[in-house]
């Protein structure tokens, strides 16, 4: 039995991409994918982290994910383009889009991109801090499978459409606001799972429709509840309509369930977009003003009880810069997991 451990991050890196090799994906992309969910792991991120593996390389075993895609460019002009990620890695497709949108915003000023025929990304906030890396402001979107009701509705047609918006500051943290269009997420699910914990109140229903804090039921055909009621619903929409229906990809309703059509390749569809702040403003006066305002708002007045005051984006660095001290926390089952997987790609296991 496996115990729980803090597992340095490069030595994770390390075994993941390992692993990904095991199975038959490039270097470049085993690197790709382990630097996505192990710095979703160094962030808090834990839903969306290495326990997302073993459902990569499920899907890769099955069929359902390429290991080895041939993307391509569909449409093209000087801002945007639509690529065929030809059913690759997420992550794989996620960063070829976010890399092609920097690219052409370096030289047009803005950069839209959408790569279509896709798998799940992880966070969304990942791709947006790509382009912060480069002093871009930068949006990042998904369409996922149809798995919370409209307003009113008795279906899950909508799915909970992750976003990201960050911008870029001098001293302070960027700001990064990053979630999904429902309360909670597949990965909280999948995690509560793991470690047999009740799910959050008020924030699933069962097959029909009631409230549950089971995580079984959800999975035996229930739902996600969109946040604010009709106002996430209405943004999770938006969502849908700029990726898959700009895109002519398959709609929420239509994408197969991934966990349980592990051998049919993935129908999300991706946006990308990054932007120079220096066709609006001098990039020097922008980034000062970010921390004068960020200051501002950290400095406002509290409410009674609350210590401190959080921008989007801020928790989510204090836990980076504490995690690559003391390492980033695996339980037991988590661990065993990753034993399993090194034992079948044939790799030694390094943690």
């Amino acid at each position: 039995m496996a115990n729980d451990i803090n597992a340095d991050h490069l030595s994770l890196r390390h075994l993941c991409s390992d692993i990904q090799k095991g199975f038959g994906i490039a270097e470049t992309d085993a690197r790709t994918v382990s630097d996505c969910l192990v710095d979703a792991n160094l962030m808090g991120l834990d839903t969306h982290g290495v326990i997302r593996l073993k459902f990569y390389l499920d899907r890769v075993k099955a069929g359902g994910n390429n290991a080895a895609p041939n993307m391509r460019v569909v449409r093209e002009n000087a801002c945007t383009a639509l690529l065929d990620a030809d059913n690759a890695l997420g992550p794989v497709g996620g960063k070829r889009a976010m890399d092609l949108a920097m690219d052409k915003a370096a030289s047009a000023g803005i950069g839209v991109v959408l790569i279509k025929h896709c798998n799940h990304y992880g966070p969304a906030g990942h791709y947006v801090r790509m382009a912060l890396g480069r002093g871009m402001v930068g949006i990042s979107l998904s369409n996922v499978l149809g798995s919370m009701p409209p307003t009113g509705g008795a279906q899950a047609l909508i799915g909970n459409n992750p976003y990201s918006i960050g911008f870029p500051a001098k001293d302070e943290h960027a700001v990064v606001v990053d979630g999904a269009t429902s309360k909670s997420s597949w990965g909280k699910l999948f995690l509560c799972a793991q470690t047999g914990e009740n799910l959050p109140d008020g924030c699933y229903t069962d097959k029909d429709g009631r409230p549950t804090l089971s995580p079984a039921a959800v999975m035996d055909g229930g739902a996600l509840l969109p946040f604010a009621g009709h106002k996430g619903y209405g943004i999770a929409v938006a969502i849908e309509l700029l990726t898959a229906m700009l895109a002519a990809a398959p709609l929420d309703h239509t994408i197969p369930h991934p966990y349980k059509n592990l051998s049919t390749p993935g129908e999300n569809t991706f946006f990308m977009l990054a932007l120079r702040v220096d066709c609006f403003s001098e990039t020097e006066d922008f980034r000062s003003r970010m921390d004068d305002w960020i200051r501002f708002i950290r400095g406002s007045r509290r409410a009674a009880g609350v210590e401190r005051i959080w921008l989007p984006g801020e928790k989510e660095c204090e836990t980076r810069m504490q995690r690559l001290r003391d390492g980033i926390p695996l339980n037991a089952k988590m661990i065993e997991e990753l034993y399993g997987l090194a034992n079948e790609a044939g790799v030694p296991f390094t943690l």
